[in-house]
């Protein structure tokens, strides 16, 4: 029997609709709310979910005995319930390694920004105040620190592409050791607060954990230069944001470049968007075509390898496929 899976609209990008299709029934469901993910999981006893940024709630895992695989379109897991998976027995796919160059080359874009005042500049010359090349004068980043916090994959390539422009670069990630920041060049920062003194650019890439939540906030901002830039393409809760507004408002720190916030999509009333030392891109720093390609491509086939009985390499719950098939087995004996 041929397999099913279920996407959802807007869905992944054609070359990974393709191939599910060419090798498994495939499912369209118009919305990602939970109520219509369970109905078409079980309207059509689907076996896998792919899902971009819709929630994979407790509910869905324990709601529909059919259910064995999810798939993330891109790397971030906290919209799915993966210890719920875990003790359903349905096993979670990733896709960590398709975008990482895209938001390494974001947050470079953002560090020459920030650097040049880019929107402010823009909007200066657009308004015929050409005398503000007078008023401000812009920085180079030659030579500047820059920390990276969490030297994954964009981490890593993020300092390969920060070494070409000769920016010192420092790491603060605790599951890597000093040698293996020496191999991409990066001096290991143990304490990062005491490393915060030294930066003029921070860019963040780390998970969004119990530790990692608001890991900046007021302590943070007071321990920064008054001209540092801080840049999140992370998770949004990494940043306090009423902090980070009170640092800006009170020239605690220089500027802050966000591609991801606490509440997505923000209210249009918040409190940061009256600041111009603020840039704001909408949580799409990994989104380039190329790297929506190749996450497509990749979740798919490991989707597929999943289906078809094979381990993929971009499992995240190991632990669910001792159960997978004793759970599938009890949920259908159930229903």
């Amino acid at each position: 029997m041929t397999n099913t899976v279920l996407l959802i609209e807007p869905t992944i990008r054609p070359n990974g609709v393709q191939y599910l299709s060419d090798h498994f029934n495939v499912i369209l469901a118009p919305f990602g709310q939970e109520a219509t993910i369970i109905e078409y999981l079980n309207k059509f006893a689907a076996d896998a979910l792919i899902v971009r940024t819709e929630k994979v709630t407790k509910k869905i895992f324990e709601s529909c005995p059919t259910l064995k695989v999810v798939g993330m379109h891109g790397v971030g897991l906290d919209n799915i319930d993966v210890v719920s998976a875990t003790e359903n027995g349905v096993l979670v796919l990733n896709a960590p390694f398709s975008n990482y160059t895209s938001v390494a080359e974001h947050s470079m874009m953002y560090i020459l920004a920030l650097s040049r005042n880019l929107l402010v500049s823009d909007k200066k010359v657009r308004t015929s105040e050409w005398s503000y090349r007078d008023q401000f004068f812009p920085m180079e980043i030659n030579a500047k620190n820059l920390l990276i916090v969490g030297m994954g994959k964009i981490g890593q390539d993020l300092a390969k592409k920060a070494k070409v422009f000769n920016l010192n670069v420092y790491g603060f990630d605790p599951f890597l050791s000093e040698s293996e920041m020496r191999l991409h060049g990066v001096t290991k920062a143990e304490s990062l607060i005491d490393i915060l003194p030294l930066c003029d650019f921070i860019s963040l890439h780390a998970p969004l954990t119990k530790g990692t939540y608001h890991m900046f906030a007021a302590e943070q901002f007071e321990r920064m230069k008054s001209s540092a830039f801080i840049i999140n393409l992370g998770r949004g809760s990494l940043i306090n944001e009423a902090s980070l507004y009170d640092a800006l408002v009170h020239n605690k720190i220089g500027g802050a470049a966000l591609d991801v916030l606490e509440e997505e999509p923000p209210n249009l009333h918040h409190p940061l968007f009256n600041l111009d030392n603020v840039i704001f891109t909408p949580h799409f720093g990994g989104d380039t075509l190329e790297a929506k390609d190749r996450c497509s491509e990749s979740i798919s086939l490991e989707v597929g390898r999943s289906l078809k009985g094979q381990i993929s390499r971009n499992l995240v719950n190991p632990k669910a496929l001792g159960d997978a098939r004793v759970n599938q087995s009890i949920k259908k004996g159930v229903n």
